[in-house]
């Protein structure tokens, strides 16, 4: 029997439709999870005529309060699921994951790819022309949110963004009065969810950064790849020599005009509360003189639950829409370790919502 070829996207679908069977079809309105529907026990018009006021109730008791979160307001129903290994993958997780596939090959990965062998050629020949061109590896960064701006922005993703007026302090103004570049900076974030990558870079857009990565990463197909092309800092923290090479690679970008990122909690809240950070997380940035810029990130694990492949729904179509907040850059110097790691802890706890505090025996920082 001959095989054909099947796309990867034919193959999510398919996968996704066959496991519907296996998923007990219980609907549970966005706003509040004790109001449930059992389809296969109500006929088409009372399932409808129950779906409807169930949705009235959950939209007036959160429209009542005036839209401020509550604990109904964030019990969100993404819809029957398939399981891939731990994964799980809804109908818009598919959709999604879909496009990725698709861009990814026909786009991403070959820019990548290009982009790492004129680099390697580049470095053997006189003059390394590539290095002229684009010495900070800003190429890959621009790629990159090039194929963010598209998918994030199909489906819907991209988070609200305030305090941008916060960073105009880092402005650079000559003798004229004549506005330039933001200085570069370390900007930080809370971290419980994949989408706070591409949330952050939203702050950033086309400006050069960087990511302090686990080292681990750099072993994932593709992503390992992608990492070491654009030049993104990563550290392992068991090994002394990783952790000194990465200390002075992120300093060194600092000095050359480029932003740092960094999730100081060094892994993702499972409960989307902000956790302790790492101590030493800011050295690179007290080294080279550069501001700390703490940013909090409303209901991204919202967006991407950890136990979920893709996005499982939208941000802006549907509630809780994530939110980022960028606080006022904090100064480096003249602060010890320790001040400037509370300083920005408490500056990104207190701008979280209530079920993103952390709790009250969750120590600033740990070794």
């Amino acid at each position: 029997m001959k095989i054909k070829y099947c796309p990867p996207f034919l193959v999510i679908l398919s996968a996704f439709v066959q496991g519907l069977s296996l998923v007990p079809r219980q609907i549970v309105t966005p706003r509040h999870a004790h109001l449930s529907i059992d389809c296969r026990r109500s006929s088409p018009r009372s399932y409808t005529s129950s779906l409807f006021a169930a949705s009235l109730s959950a939209d007036a008791s959160y429209n009542n309060g005036g839209g401020a979160e509550s604990s109904d307001s964030l019990n969100v129903n993404y819809g029957p699921a398939i399981k891939l290994g731990k994964l799980k993958i809804n109908l818009f997780g598919a959709l999604f994951g879909t496009w990725e596939i698709f861009w990814g090959i026909f786009y991403w990965y070959p820019a990548m790819t290009l982009y790492g062998l004129l680099r390697s050629i580049s470095s053997k020949l006189p003059g390394d022309i590539m290095q002229k061109i684009d010495p900070y590896r800003r190429v890959p960064i621009c790629v990159a949110y090039c194929w963010g701006l598209l998918s994030m922005g199909l489906f819907g993703l991209w988070p609200v963004v305030e305090g941008r007026e916060n960073l105009e302090v880092l402005r650079e103004i000559d003798d004229n009065g004549k506005k330039g570049k933001l200085k570069p900076a370390m900007y930080v974030a809370n971290h419980c969810s994949w989408m706070d990558i591409p949330y952050v870079c939203r702050v950033l857009g086309f400006q050069n950064c960087k990511t302090i990565a686990k080292a681990e990463l750099l072993k994932v197909p593709i992503l390992g790849r992608a990492l070491k092309v654009a030049g993104h800092v990563t550290v392992d923290r068991a090994d002394r020599k990783s952790s000194m090479k990465a200390y002075k690679d992120g300093v060194q970008w600092l000095k050359d005009g480029v932003n740092l990122v960094t999730f100081p909690e060094g892994t993702r809240s499972k409960d989307g509360r902000l956790k302790s950070f790492k101590k030493g997380a800011f050295k690179m940035a007290q080294t080279a003189g550069a501001s700390v810029v703490p940013m909090s990130i409303h209901y991204a694990h919202k967006i991407q639950p950890l136990d979920y492949a893709f996005p499982a729904k939208s941000s802006v179509w549907s509630r809780p829409k994530a939110l980022i907040k960028i606080g006022k850059p904090i100064a480096t110097d003249a602060k010890s370790d320790d001040e400037l790691l509370e300083e920005v802890w408490q500056a990104i706890a207190d701008a979280l919502p209530e079920s993103q505090k952390p709790t009250k025996d969750t120590p600033v920082g740990v070794k």
